[in-house]
């Protein structure tokens, strides 16, 4: 119910991005699928050059996004950005340029393609390296692995998200059941029989550029999710 009533401004919502990644090195580039006329959650895991808006990451000169949206979620409510939404449109076709809206590693956002064709992207950037945390505040947050790397997000040793409290939730999407949640359970005794676990013992796998909604439950705690990478890895 509540993430109904999260997503209840964006109807029918697909967030299955499509990836392909050909190089794990410093410096990297991803190929990205948007599927025609639905949404996708994105997250570019990559710093690209000279900065992570959506003039950079996607471009729209050519107008090859033309009037497709990009959703910012933050503190409850989102942020719309449309390409191509009028014949004054900025040179980048993204209304302000898109200058002032980012998709940093980490950072999730809303791609809608309203047209009958799949629309894409290849992003280009350094591979982030180090301890890196990304902050999981109260309540909803629209997120990704902030490294290029796909699998369980708790057991997959590069992105191994295990810091979290009872009553988490992480809500993800597939275009032939739905969305799906996995709900977090940290202590014994409370009729599931699991221990320090998710309801289904391994919560989420995820793609490389995917992003998913992840519900923290710490009333007032922020705490963060912490991935270390080095290019040795």
């Amino acid at each position: 119910m509540l993430l109904s009533a999260l997503l209840g401004a964006l109807g029918s919502v697909s967030v299955m991005a499509q990836t392909n990644v050909y190089s794990l090195n410093a410096v990297g580039y991803i190929n990205v699928t948007f599927p025609a006329g639905t949404y996708t959650i994105l997250t570019c895991p990559l710093i690209a050059s000279p900065d992570n808006t959506l003039n950079t990451l996607l471009n729209d000169t050519n107008g090859q996004y033309r009037h497709a949206q990009v959703y910012q979620f933050s503190g409850g409510t989102y942020t719309v950005t449309e390409s191509g939404v009028s014949t004054a449109a900025d040179p980048s076709g993204w209304a302000t340029g898109g200058a002032d809206v980012t998709i940093n590693p980490g950072q999730a956002v809303f791609f809608y393609n309203p047209t009958a064709a799949a629309m894409s992207a290849t992003f280009v950037g350094t591979v982030p390296t180090g301890s890196l945390t990304n902050a999981l505040n109260p309540g909803y947050n629209l997120v990704g692995s902030i490294v290029p790397a796909s699998g369980d997000i708790a057991t997959n040793s590069l992105i191994g998200l295990t810091n979290y409290t009872k009553h988490d939730f992480v809500y993800t999407y597939d275009p032939v059941n739905g969305y799906s949640s996995q709900d977090s359970v940290v202590a014994p005794g409370n009729g599931t029989g699991y221990n320090n676990e998710w309801t289904l013992g391994d919560p989420v796998t995820t793609n490389v550029a995917q992003g998913f909604f992840y519900y923290n439950n710490a009333t007032g705690t922020n705490y963060g999710w912490v991935e270390n990478y080095s290019v040795s890895q």
